[in-house]
């Protein structure tokens, strides 16, 4: 492999565990509403630090999740692009994007059906099993409901997988300012037209209708963008210094620090039509592509904030995490597990629902998700092409 290529498909250790990072704090925000949301401050003095956007937005981690996947899987449709490497094979592509995400999700259909035929939980209809097995729902009276809700984010990725090779063709000297402005306007079209038609509806057809793949556009466009950048950088071998790199990364860091302090404070009137509804999302998409770029170019505050080994391994499993901790904690409340907790109950609840989720997302991984992804790596058609540069695994993005 030469200089260029190998600079190209360099691994990126921090980023697996930003997406551990993520993962947890998914779980984090579903723990806390589950405790009975309350506001969570400490007691510094005279002061009061309110730390409840911690915990009241980690639904956030999704957009991480967006943002890192579309930086990932730009990597070589980037080099490609820019002569680092080959085109990377469309079908192998694709194949791998299906052997990441579908074996775990029927694994876990599979095992709602079984424990449904054991009297736990509800038993699906026909049009939800079937909706859930080819990914069409969520997409409000046009499709069943997803068995687990946080599966939504499956047919928006999915949606975004099947452009990004289009998407991609932009990633080019002065081709790329098109693709941005293209993705900023797209989606900003899109916001705005479908709260028009669903502004008096209910706050979840509102989140629906809103919250589909051409309304989170821009947010997988920075991705592409960040990853188009940076292997520019690396082919060229004008990566930024450490220096530079941690200001870039710490002003991103920063930007998405702000924006959840702001739409925490402006969360009675986000669906009401709320500048935030339009901007929150792309603003907070731009400044995870800003921490990536940062992250890969080597920015030391990023590898010592996300770089240790166990948020990479929490990023290795992430998606068994981001599966299994929601109806677990699901389970564990029908259970009344923590019916006889005295007072709040989150610091209980906290580290079981923790120490569980991970343990079926290492079974997950291993049983399910591994062996998934070595028939993917057996059809590539080059190993240099892998659409996955995380170290510890090179399939680990979710």
């Amino acid at each position: 492999m030469n200089d260029r290529r190998r600079a190209a498909s360099a691994e990126l250790p921090t980023l697996t565990g930003l997406r551990g990072f993520a993962a947890l704090w998914v779980l984090l925000y579903h723990v806390w509403a589950a405790s009975v949301p309350r506001l969570m401050t400490v007691e510094a003095g005279p002061l009061t630090l309110d730390l409840t956007p911690l915990f009241s937005c980690g639904w956030a981690g999704v957009d991480i999740f967006f943002t890192l996947s579309a930086f990932l899987l730009s990597l070589p449709f980037a080099a490609s692009q820019l002569g680092a490497m080959p085109r990377p094979s469309l079908g192998t592509f694709w194949l791998r994007r299906v052997l990441r995400i579908l074996p775990a999700h029927y694994a876990q259909i599979a095992v709602y059906l079984v424990l449904a035929a054991l009297g736990i939980g509800a038993w699906p209809s026909l049009a939800q099993l079937a909706g859930n097995l080819v990914l069409w729902f969520n997409f409000g009276r046009l499709s069943p409901a997803p068995m687990n809700p946080v599966t939504y984010t499956l047919p928006i990725e999915f949606c975004f997988y099947l452009l990004i090779p289009l998407l991609a063709l932009a990633l080019r000297p002065r081709w790329w300012i098109a693709l941005l402005v293209f993705a900023i306007v797209a989606t900003q079209a899109y916001r705005h037209l479908m709260f028009g038609l669903v502004a008096h509806a209910d706050i979840p057809t509102r989140v629906i209708a809103l919250e589909q793949l051409p309304g989170r556009l821009d947010q997988f466009v920075f991705g592409m963008l960040a990853a188009f950048a940076y292997t520019k950088c690396a082919v060229s071998g004008r990566l930024p210094s450490t220096r530079l790199s941690d200001a870039l990364f710490g002003l991103g860091l920063v930007a998405v620090a702000g924006m959840v302090v702001a739409i925490h404070a402006g969360s009675p009137t986000y669906w009401d039509g709320s500048p935030l509804l339009f901007s929150w999302h792309g603003i907070v998409g731009a400044a995870v592509a800003l921490m990536l770029f940062a992250a890969a170019a080597g920015s030391p505050l990023a590898r010592t904030l996300f770089g240790n080994r166990a948020l990479r391994h929490v990023g290795i499993v992430s998606f068994g995490l981001y599966l299994w901790h929601y109806p677990l904690i699901g389970w564990l409340e029908a259970a009344h597990v923590f019916d006889r907790v005295e007072g709040y109950r989150l610091p209980w609840m906290l580290p079981v629902v923790l120490v569980l989720s991970l343990l079926l997302a290492e079974i997950s991984y291993r049983l399910i998700e591994r062996p998934a992804m070595r028939i993917g790596r057996a059809h590539e058609r080059d190993p240099g092409t892998r659409t996955e540069l995380v170290a510890g695994t090179a399939d680990a993005v979710r």
